[in-house]
């Protein structure tokens, strides 16, 4: 290396001149700056080795022979941009039009001869330095675009003097714009943006923009062009001039739908999307596809699972409910036109929006058929088998609808009709219900303080020997003397009661008092007369972790032998959970206690009961009693093959609902050892039970239409609904 060389940083140039004192001359000053030079003294020439190496800039004579530089500069645009590739023309200082024509053809600048080095040197530096930060710039809007990409984020950059706006790819995919469509005003933004969010959308967007703030975040929901909505989060940033003016207003648009609208637990859509689309479909009820029903389903007795298993099984109970659900609400939709939107709405209930098109409430019918039967089947958590069951309320599209919240309102309405029904149901709401609902909110009230007023009393229905006449045991029922109301049967309230919790004090102040009244009357029998107590047990109760302990303070405080007590337990209790029924019946049995399976026959009725369990007795439901009659043999055969197998088990049989002396009579001469119902008395009060037990004598046979004992005057006439209490 030469003394007058330097190591060249700057660059790699080619010089293209077909005079070789001028190559010469400034290739070597160009060396000196720190270049590295290569020459070419013909256009072909420069072509060729243009070809073969990359170079950072071209300085190109314009007057050459052969190829000329314009032409020489038409040939390198070909291959390289003007950004990509810098070419610095030489010229002759007259040579305007040339000048003109190589700068249209792009060429960067121009220098003129004789070349003033301190000039080109300047306009070479000045070109790389531009094509540097051009490559940066390119580089930074790669990233930049890449990063967008990955992000799935959509882009807006607004010039609020113009009130155009550039969307990117994204951002027009995510409202479902065909990327064909000229768009570019903000009307086109706020028009997509879901017609009850607008106005608040709008305004937030005015008022950052007139703040002083730059940064805006804000949320809102979308009706894309194919109908679908979607949740977004927008975050923007404001440019202001120096006056404080905002001038141009950019940022991203991410859709956030999952987030905001999908259960974690289930994966299904949550309380948020259903409430959402039903609010577009009342905003659009005038198009036919606009029509809805909604079903709100509440899973029975999930409490029981979550008490018993533990929270992660009843969480694990749930997703596997979710599943089947949404599967028979899927076949459901089908090819009929039929959308249906499975949502949980939280804890152990969920709700179906049925739309599409109009539906009958026969296809809605049909959809809650398919989602209770699909619940129905037995599911198996910790190697214990779950039966569970919906009871559903529906609600179709009305006039009287204004707000998602009035729809799910009279769903739950008629969901709650369904419970009072027996549960299992799907119920359709009727505007009756509404003023049903509104009149037990005040009977729930009152409800609340009867225990506090001392509302309650005891009615007590004898249990008789079928083979003697003599009463063997009563069984302890319940009613409310209302302030307004009067006497109310069980049926007005014990629902209400099981729903709020109420049933639990209910019954233990129940147990208490019967125990002590039937005391009584056993220290005024004789010695050799032995009178039971029977009381029903809640399913509410039977879950609950110290019913046992409650049950042994109260045999303990009251004094009451255990073996004269019965509690009577309905197998519908038993189905819930099996396993977990087993280890409070022996507790229970621990405790000396009779248990009684209560309306034997009327519900799942399973052998497996009988065989693992340890009750005493069965209770013939009055289903079967009520329908003995020489018409309907069948029913005989029935309780003869129910008392063989409780002779087989060496248990007690009572029968229910004997109300006439025919049914009496069928029934001892079948072996039926005790029965109850309104042919030996109605439930009465503790005075009249009295009288009964003081005459000492059987309770004989009489016509069925002969007149019942005399009642006291404020013994309730009723019909003997069997009170749950604990």
């Amino acid at each position: 290396m030469g003394p007058d060389q330097v190591i060249p940083t700057n660059g790699c140039l080619l010089l293209v001149d077909d005079e070789e004192l001028n190559l010469d001359m400034l290739s070597r000053r160009l060396r000196r700056s720190g270049f590295a030079v290569e020459v070419a003294s013909s256009g072909r020439e420069a072509l060729q080795k243009m070809s073969i190496q990359e170079f950072d800039l071209v300085l190109l004579d314009q007057m050459m022979p052969e190829l000329s530089g314009s032409e020489v500069l038409r040939m390198i645009r070909l291959r390289h941009s003007s950004e990509a590739l810098p070419v610095i023309m030489v010229t002759a200082v007259a040579e305007s039009e040339k000048i003109a024509e190589a700068l249209e053809h792009g060429a960067n600048d121009y220098v003129t001869k004789p070349i003033d080095f301190p000039v080109a040197l300047a306009r070479i530096r000045g070109s790389l330095a531009r094509r540097s930060a051009e490559r940066e710039l390119r580089r930074s809007e790669e990233r930049y675009a890449l990063a967008a990409r990955a992000s799935r984020d959509g882009l807006w950059d607004w010039n609020l003097n113009n009130d155009q706006i550039y969307y990117s790819p994204r951002w027009q995919e995510m409202l479902g714009i065909d990327l064909s469509e000229s768009v570019a005003s903000s009307e086109v933004w706020f028009s997509r943006v879901l017609e009850a969010d607008r106005n608040a959308t709008r305004a937030a967007v005015e008022q950052h923009l007139n703040s002083n703030e730059d940064v805006m975040q804000l949320s809102y929901r979308v009706q894309r062009g194919d109908g679908v909505m979607r949740w977004m989060s927008c975050r923007g940033v404001v440019t202001r001039d120096s006056s404080g003016r905002a001038i141009r207003f950019a940022g991203s648009q991410s859709d956030v739908t999952d987030e905001k609208t999908r259960d974690s637990l289930t994966g299904l859509a949550n309380r948020t999307r259903l409430l959402g689309e039903l609010e577009s479909l009342l905003h659009e009820r005038t198009r036919e596809s606009s029509r809805y029903a909604v079903m709100f389903l509440d899973l029975d007795g999930f409490k029981s699972i979550n008490d018993s298993l533990g929270h992660v099984a009843g969480d694990q109970l749930l997703q596997q409910i979710a599943r089947r659900v949404d599967q028979a609400a899927l076949a459901a939709r089908g090819p009929s036109g039929i959308r249906a939107l499975v949502a949980r709405m939280g804890g152990d209930e969920f709700a179906i929006l049925v739309s599409g098109r109009p539906v009958n409430s026969a296809e809605v019918a049909q959809i809650a058929e398919s989602v209770q039967a699909a619940v129905a089947l037995p599911f198996t958590l910790k190697e214990r088998t779950i039966h569970c069951a919906f009871s559903v309320g529906i609600a179709l599209d009305a006039v009287a609808h204004r707000t998602p919240e009035d729809v799910l309102r009279d769903a739950d309405i008629a969901m709650y009709a369904s419970k009072l029904r027996g549960r299992n149901e799907a119920v359709f709401f009727s505007p009756e219900m509404h003023e049903a609902m509104v009149d037990r909110l005040h009977l729930e009230n009152d409800l609340r303080s009867a225990l506090v007023n001392e509302e309650f009393f005891l009615v007590y229905q004898p249990i008789v020997d079928l083979q003697t006449g003599f009463i063997s045991g009563v069984e302890a029922l319940i009613r409310w003397k209302h302030p307004a109301r009067g006497v109310l049967d069980p049926d007005e309230f014990i629902p209400i009661a099981e729903q709020t919790g109420l049933i639990l004090d209910i019954g233990r102040w129940v147990l208490r008092h019967a125990c002590e009244q039937v005391l009584g009357w056993q220290h005024g029998l004789a010695a050799q007369q032995r009178l039971e107590l029977s009381v029903n047990i809640s399913p509410s109760e039977f879950r609950q972790e110290r019913l046992v302990e409650h049950i042994r303070r109260t045999l303990n405080e009251t004094g009451f032998p255990p073996a004269m007590l019965h509690l009577e337990i309905t197998e519908g209790v038993l189905f819930e959970d099996l396993e977990a029924a087993k280890l409070v019946l022996a507790e229970l049995k621990k405790l000396g206690i009779g248990l009684d399976l209560d309306d034997f026959g009327a519900g799942h009725s399973s052998l497996r009961y009988l065989r693992e369990m340890p009750f005493d007795c069965l209770k013939i439901d009055r289903g079967f009693t009520s329908r003995l009659s020489p018409q309907d043999p069948l029913s005989a055969e029935l309780i003869q093959t129910i008392l063989q197998l409780a002779a087989n088990l060496r248990l007690d049989v009572v029968a229910e609902g004997i109300e006439t002396a025919p049914h009496r009579l069928k029934l001892q001469q079948m072996g039926c050892g005790f029965g109850q119902g309104y042919y030996f008395s109605r439930p009465v009060l503790p005075a009249d039970l009295e009288q009964l037990l003081a005459a000492e004598a059987p309770l004989k046979l009489r016509p069925q239409d002969s007149p019942q004992p005399p009642l006291s005057p404020a013994a309730p006439v009723m019909k003997p609904l069997e009170f749950s209490c604990g």
